[in-house]
């Protein structure tokens, strides 16, 4: 019984020695693969917010066209303030209708 017991001892030390590396291997590796992966997701975000970048000047470009007259329309400076008003508030009015 006291060989047995002497052994529990002895072995205990190293036992606990060897979970503890154990444990600390097992996060290192756990956080080191988050860490390697980080640079895709930076790359991933990155490629993201180009294309949203890229679909809003698409969806700007697609309605400038629609705002500009056409070809061979000139459009007049209004002589009067009355009608320089008039103008502005059709402009805001498209700009409202064209945001809904």
């Amino acid at each position: 019984m006291r060989h047995i017991r002497n052994f529990f001892h002895n072995i205990n030390d190293i036992v606990l020695a060897v979970i503890i590396v154990a444990l600390a291997a097992g996060i290192i590796y756990w956080r080191m693969q988050i860490i390697l992966d980080y640079p895709k997701e930076l790359a991933n975000e990155r490629a993201e917010a180009v294309q949203q970048q890229e679909e809003q000047a698409a969806e700007e470009a697609a309605a400038e066209p629609a705002e500009e007259p056409a070809a061979g329309q000139t459009e007049e400076p209004a002589d009067d303030a009355q009608a320089a008003d008039t103008g502005e508030e059709q402009a805001a009015e498209e700009d409202a209708s064209a945001q809904q």
